[in-house]
């Protein structure tokens, strides 16, 4: 029994890098997987090991899903599979997207829900008035249709409204509406829609979902593995947010995992020890106090 046992021993090291039965389950563009020294182009429904490593091109986006894994990918490079697992889930332990969904709803659609003075106002209203200039227009219809699906929390009905409102804007009314496309599918867990809606996005400071956009934007990046990226988005562009009392807390939140994706424990802990001031006993704040309780 003992001459099969090193046979044994390397069956068993071989299905320890395909366990989680990791497998292509969409694929828009170029990507590539390598095993070893050879790189070979990923078709969706391939499996994906974890030893392994995936390069994407430009453009390109890929879904990989598992038992109790999944990641999306959008940034060219070259990714470590394991290396990913491992930021995703110090981004996205469990508890924590639950608890940013609840609070990037109440984000817009809470007490208070106009931007701060520091964010601005929307730039393409010079009366005054928190209404847009198109406000009577039929994509209005359906986007303020949309808004209340989402507040509700039916984001499938919303993004239905939203979709429609895309098929009447105006080349003015577009980009508001394919924010909220993504902030509806984003808090329904469709990362790859919500990046798809938002990817070309470029809101001015001046409009009044500039500072949500942010937000959302900076959340996407850390479903996309892209912690870095997240954590200069919010220091860069989203600083006033920081002074936001409404906003501060999920902005804090955020910066938080990023930090926690790249392995920056020092920053991670300063910003999570912020929304545990700022949040209290809100479920921010109780996620936060949980957080800082593993590093």
């Amino acid at each position: 029994m003992r001459r099969f046992l090193p046979l044994v021993v390397a069956v068993l090291a071989a299905q320890v890098g395909t366990a989680q039965g990791l497998v292509v389950a969409y694929l828009d563009g170029d990507a590539q997987l390598r095993s070893g020294s050879a790189w070979k182009p990923l078709s969706m429904g391939d499996p994906i090991a974890t030893d392994s490593s995936i390069r994407l091109g430009a453009n390109a986006l890929i879904e990989v899903k598992g038992p109790g894994t999944d990641f999306t990918l959008t940034k060219p490079g070259t990714y470590g599979v394991r290396d990913v697992v491992a930021a995703g889930r110090r981004v996205s332990p469990p508890g924590v997207g639950a608890t940013v969904t609840t609070a990037m709803r109440y984000m817009t659609f809470g007490a208070g829900k106009n931007q701060s003075a520091t964010m601005g106002a929307r730039g393409a209203d010079q009366s005054g008035s928190d209404e847009p200039q198109w406000a009577d227009s039929s994509a209005q219809v359906f986007l303020d249709a949309g808004k209340e699906y989402i507040k509700a929390g039916r984001y499938d009905k919303a993004a239905d409204q939203l979709r429609q409102a895309l098929a009447c804007a105006s080349d003015e009314e577009t980009p508001e509406i394919h924010y909220y496309l993504g902030y509806a599918s984003s808090l329904g867990g469709n990362v790859r829609e919500a990046w798809k809606q938002t990817a070309g996005l470029k809101p001015s400071p001046g409009e009044a979902w500039y500072g949500d956009f942010i937000l959302l934007r900076a959340r996407l990046l850390e479903d996309t593995s892209s912690c870095a990226d997240a954590a200069a988005l919010l220091t860069q562009e989203g600083g006033a947010l920081a002074h936001d009392p409404q906003r501060a807390p999920l902005y804090y939140f955020l910066l938080g995992l990023a930090y926690r994706g790249t392995g920056d424990g020092p920053r991670a802990g300063q910003a999570l020890s912020t929304v545990v001031s700022l949040a209290g006993e809100a479920d921010l704040g109780k996620t936060a106090a949980a957080l800082l309780s593993q590093q």
